[in-house]
């Protein structure tokens, strides 16, 4: 496509002005600056981060998470001030060790957070700084898109511009288009990014989104199988770097989104030994993946719970062997901060200044008011989807029944897709950031009236057959990922950590020992042979967790649920008319209510169920005979969309 030619390669960009971050006169602690609903982290390291001579940073899914995450979850519980110190330290470190450490960051900033999602337009309260401006702060040598900023087009149109603005060249979007207010659509960000490390380092990067089809009007998406094929890309990978550094948005395994792999035989088929450094996201998980002995992918989990790390070793000697790669996944808290930081002193005055204006964003936002108090926790991947202590087994059996009825109309039948639902509700003051987190799309309640008995009743069979926009394997891929990730309820065997203390760092600095205890729930993540560098053999490598856990429970999430059937209608009374008779057959219907975003599936589904009806009855959609198309469809509710759903439920229903 000759709209996807790059449009220049810029040498390098200005970094941020430096500060005044470098004054070591801080005297918090390690568990004392986070956001004041927050919850003290008691978990820390058990070993030292694997350095190399060239190191990595990632982030990716932060979704908005910038608070970190408060009530709870104390081992996710820094934010984005505790992060950018922890950081700006780790750089100072890396250039005592005269190695380079990059950071980067793989996408999706917006949809699951009132940080985000509660932003207004324009003008921001007095005293409030938008999300991007917070996020833009770290400064990341690359920043790619997501897709989530691509669902809306003025969400694409401000997030592009922000990010070209404070990152120039280091916002690399290799294969996605914008169009502009004069019909014409220019790259969304730059192509690719060729730049010398601090250390002398070439690196030659790109950041290539997965084939996103559900992108707004007005953006265009190149699979990235097409992008490899294009002249600007290969003349971009033409010269030689120490390294190729790809950042997407897409898994870094055998999703069916991931084409990492096609993308790195690209590469090699110019290049067969120069290192290979990928960056994934998009699936939420701890993931680590081997291409080639030259390659190494990672993905840095979601909802700023996890920092990804790895490092890269060897580059000199690429020509004679394999160079050396490892992992490690960070729970995101002051704790892990202070430990790979040298001590309990780490902040900075501009994380600290961070983390004031993320404090007074919240509260002019109103992101603390409560709108009622939740009875207990609810999870959404812990316990089966029919579990009381399930969140989809609450929206289905209790939230959707009362909330979602149309007056005048029988009982609905609101099939929900679980991938909707974004987050677990915990016991407690639920209050307006957490309805953001739960449910924080403005979708609609649609619904097709009148669907036959028989046809709605093998719906949610077949939409779990088939997948959401068809994409089966990708949701059942991702359900098993998450359960493997955070797999079971037993104790398994988890590596031990040895007794140790801050000082077991590498800064060697004095801290309190650490005592021997159980250790408390989180993530445990078997990666694949070859992500432990040299230390593949030993067991403890194969693990890539920085922090030892127990493993979360989980169970595995079917992709659609729905609420209990309707019950027929009583029979109609022996007397009746044929007129009555008739009316009886029409009342043998149920209206199937839905969320906009599954209207395609719902009516695929309604159509191939169908199919064998339309020679007995004919007629369109609404005669049950198909094809059912979108004049079958009808707003159902007006006064409540998705992300308003859980402040009027907790409104009436959880009210001590």
């Amino acid at each position: 496509l000759s709209r996807f030619a790059v449009v220049a390669v810029a040498a390098s960009a200005p970094e941020p002005e430096p500060d005044d971050d470098d004054d070591d006169d801080d005297d918090g602690a390690a568990a004392g600056r986070e956001q004041p609903d927050s919850s003290d982290p008691v978990d820390w390291p058990y070993r030292p981060l694997p350095w190399g001579e060239v190191n990595f940073i990632t982030t990716t899914d932060t979704h908005g998470w910038l608070l970190g995450h408060q009530r709870h979850e104390p081992s996710f519980s820094g934010d984005w001030g505790d992060f950018y110190s922890f950081t700006h330290r780790l750089k100072h470190h890396a250039r005592t060790l005269g190695v380079d450490l990059l950071l980067v960051d793989a996408g999706d900033r917006v949809d699951g957070n009132g940080l985000v999602d509660a932003e207004p337009a324009s003008p921001l309260p007095e005293g409030a700084t938008s999300a991007l401006d917070l996020f833009s702060h770290v400064p990341y040598d690359v920043v790619t898109t997501g897709n989530h900023e691509l669902y809306k087009y003025e969400v694409a149109e401000r997030v592009g511009r922000v990010l070209n603005e404070r990152f120039r060249d280091r916002f690399v979007v290799s294969n996605v288009n914008i169009t502009t207010g004069n019909g014409a659509d220019r790259p969304y960000g730059n192509r690719v990014r060729k730049f010398e490390t601090e250390q002398g380092r070439k690196v030659t990067a790109f950041g290539p989104l997965f084939d996103f089809k559900a992108h707004a009007k007005g953006t265009i998406v190149q699979p990235p199988a097409a992008m490899v094929r294009q002249d600007w890309f290969l003349k971009a990978i033409a010269a030689r770097p120490d390294f190729f550094l790809f950042v997407g948005h897409m898994s870094v395994d055998i999703e069916p989104d991931s084409e990492w792999r096609k993308v790195i035989a690209a590469v090699r088929a110019v290049h067969p030994k120069v290192p290979i450094v990928v960056f994934g996201g998009h699936h939420h998980v701890r993931q680590c993946a081997r291409y080639d002995d030259y390659s190494m992918g990672l993905a840095g989990g979601r909802y700023m719970e996890t920092i990804g790390f790895m490092s890269l070793s060897g580059l000199n000697e690429t020509e004679v062997r394999a160079p050396t790669f490892r992992r490690r996944y960070l729970d995101q808290n002051r704790n892990t901060y202070a430990y790979h930081t040298g001590g309990r002193e780490f902040d900075t005055p501009t994380g600290l200044a961070l983390t004031r204006r993320l404090h007074t964003t919240a509260r002019l936002y109103n992101l603390t008011d409560v709108f009622g108090h939740a009875p207990r926790d609810f999870y959404l991947y812990r316990y089966p989807h029919t579990s009381p202590h399930s969140v989809l087994n609450l929206m289905t059996s209790e939230v959707l029944p009362k909330m979602v009825r149309r007056q005048g109309r029988g009982e609905p039948y609101v099939v929900l897709n679980t991938g909707s639902i974004r987050f677990d509700i915990f016991k407690g003051p639920f209050t307006r950031n957490d309805q953001w987190i739960i449910l924080p799309f403005t979708n609609a309640f649609l619904y097709v009236p009148a669907v036959p008995r028989s046809l709605a009743s093998k719906l949610l069979r077949y939409l779990n057959l088939v997948g959401e926009h068809g994409l089966i394997e990708h949701a059942y891929r991702r359900s098993v990922l998450r359960a493997k990730t955070t797999s079971s309820e037993d104790d398994g065997d988890y590596p031990e950590p040895e007794e140790s203390s801050l000082a077991d760092s590498q800064f060697d600095n004095e801290g309190a020992r650490r005592p021997r205890r159980r250790p408390t729930e989180g993530y445990v993540t078997l990666d694949p042979p070859g992500c432990g560098g040299a230390d593949d053999d030993d067991d403890d490598e194969r693990f890539g967790d920085d922090t030892l856990h127990r493993p979360f429970k989980s169970s595995w999430q079917p992709i659609f649920v729905a609420t209990d059937f309707p019950p027929p209608p009583p029979p109609p009374p022996p007397s009746s008319s044929s007129s009555s008779s008739s009316a009886g057959k029409k009342e043998d219907c149920v209206d199937v209510v839905f969320l906009d975003f599954i209207k395609p599936d719902i009516l695929s589904a309604l159509n191939v169920l169908s199919a064998g009806r339309r020679g007995e009855q004919g007629g369109g959609g609404g005669g049950g005979g198909g094809p059912w198309t979108e004049e079958d469809v009808e707003v159902y509710l007006k006064g409540i969309t998705a992300n308003t759903l859980m402040e009027e439920y907790a409104k009436r229903y959880w009210q001590q």
